[in-house]
């Protein structure tokens, strides 16, 4: 049996989307609003759509501030889909949201995606060097490519050069890659098939969307 997606909705879109899409919150005993970017923290959340505008909506228009009011109000069990105007008119709590809540997303995703890269490598999952990635682009194996956002332009280009439908992956730099691999000067990384690929690639994506320059 295929195990399906988690469906989510967004407190500030009002769509509904698969959770991988979405970062969620919740709201701290003492009124800080929380990233739980691994969506594991107990009590009751909300979600909002992995997009940095979106997620600055969520700040600037005090969606989260009354999130937080809605959830010290009352003790229901269930995540948030809707707000409670009256609620937070009504107010009697101190909620606190980070003025650089986003940033702080950008940052704990960026670790996220990095730990997931470091799993993928010690399952034998990433190929690095130049010669054995081109090798296996070539041939069809995978085809997603990480290369280091300060790596040489040329040497990207030669990698790239006559593959077709390749998404390259240049969010990270050099050592950020070789930090996550354990290895020096990780320029060009091929994400093979199998093990965590999927989880990683949504992570990836949640990443690229959330980060205030997003490289396509």
């Amino acid at each position: 049996m295929i195990k399906k997606d988690k469906i989510r909705k967004c407190l500030v879109t009002g769509g509904v989307h698969p959770a991988f899409d979405l970062v969620r919150f919740v709201c701290g005993p003492d009124g800080q609003i929380i990233p739980d970017v691994a969506a594991k923290l107990p009590g009751r959340g909300c979600w909002v759509m992995a997009k940095r505008d979106i997620l600055e909506q969520a700040v600037k228009k005090n969606i989260l501030l009354r999130f937080g009011h809605q959830v010290l109000s009352d003790k229901k069990k269930k995540d948030i889909e809707e707000l409670d105007e009256a609620t937070f008119k009504n107010k009697d709590q101190s909620v606190k949201v980070a003025d650089n809540l986003v940033d702080q997303i950008e940052t704990l995703l960026c670790k996220r995606c990095l730990d997931y890269l470091g799993l993928a490598n010690r399952a034998g999952n990433i190929l690095s060097g130049f010669e054995k990635v081109r090798a296996t682009l070539k041939s069809g194996r995978t085809n997603v490519l990480l290369t280091a956002r300060d790596g040489a332009s040329n040497g990207r280009s030669k990698m790239c050069q006559g593959l077709d439908e390749l998404r390259v992956i240049t969010i990270f730099s050099r050592d950020e890659l070789s930090k996550a691999m354990g290895i020096e000067n990780a320029v060009h990384l091929a994400l093979l098939p199998g093990g965590i690929r999927t989880s990683l690639l949504r992570e990836l994506s949640r990443f690229e969307h959330c980060r205030k320059t997003v490289i396509k």
